[in-house]
């Protein structure tokens, strides 16, 4: 395709999904509504709840193409297994509880045509969800843009090309994300768009603002030296 002048690129959409009954029918309303051409690739990581058929019933309704795969559960196998079967040319890994502008995939294009980039992510935000994810949120922002490494819930995007060479997503039992974007650096530039991606706090109100902020720093330290702990996944991943 060609990729020059006012030609959108294909963005594949990979949604890595399990067990998300109660807000995946809201999360495909919202993709109905994005501009540009994308495709959507959602793969399940074996749901015991309603998602697949949810999925399924939309499929035929949605306005771009909609593909459903399986894959063993883990976000590192799901969105590998996603990136496998994608056709565009910017692969956006966006979870199911992540909601973006309607003109994202304008401002991701732009952004991927840019000299150097390879790929980036959104600006984070949990909403009017009170001070202490604003500030939460403010702080994790400064950091995102200093180095140029996000997690997951920032709408990471990235060149298919960039994908490949990096090797994909480590699979590991968590961090994957921040290990993908040192990964990408050294094809090119991670940029920050100037977009808010919406990401749910559902996990903070499950397992408690204070709890949870002091588990992924300790998490985010620890990958540093290579060193994940499992007992500290049951909290990050759900």
């Amino acid at each position: 395709m060609d990729t020059t002048g006012g030609i959108s690129l294909l963005i594949s959409i990979i949604t890595p999904v399990l067990n998300e009954e109660a807000g995946i029918q809201g999360f495909l309303d919202h993709l109905a509504r994005l501009q540009g051409s994308f495709e959507l690739i959602m793969v399940d990581g074996g749901s015991t709840d309603t998602t697949c058929a949810v999925i399924r019933d939309n499929a035929g309704k949605f306005p771009v193409p909609v593909n459903l795969l399986s894959a063993p559960q883990g976000k590192s196998t799901q969105m590998n297994t996603g990136a496998e079967e994608a056709q565009g040319e910017v692969l956006l890994f966006l979870h199911a509880d992540c909601f973006i502008p309607a003109d994202s995939l304008r401002v991701i294009t732009d952004a991927c045509r840019a000299p150097g980039v390879c790929g980036g992510a959104f600006t984070h935000s949990f909403g009017n969800a009170g001070l202490f994810h604003t500030v939460t949120c403010r702080v994790v922002n400064i950091l995102a843009a200093r180095s140029r490494i996000y997690f997951g819930d920032f709408g990471i995007f990235v060149t298919r090309e960039v994908f490949l060479a990096a090797g994909g997503y480590a699979v590991i039992p968590y961090c994957e994300d921040l290990e993908f974007c040192r990964s990408a650096r050294r094809f090119g530039r991670m940029v920050q768009i100037a977009r808010v991606i919406m990401s749910s706090p559902r996990r903070f109100k499950r397992i408690g603002r204070t709890k949870l902020t002091a588990v992924y720093i300790l998490a985010t330290v620890l990958n540093l030296a290579g060193i994940r702990p499992l007992f500290l996944k049951r909290y990050i991943v759900d």
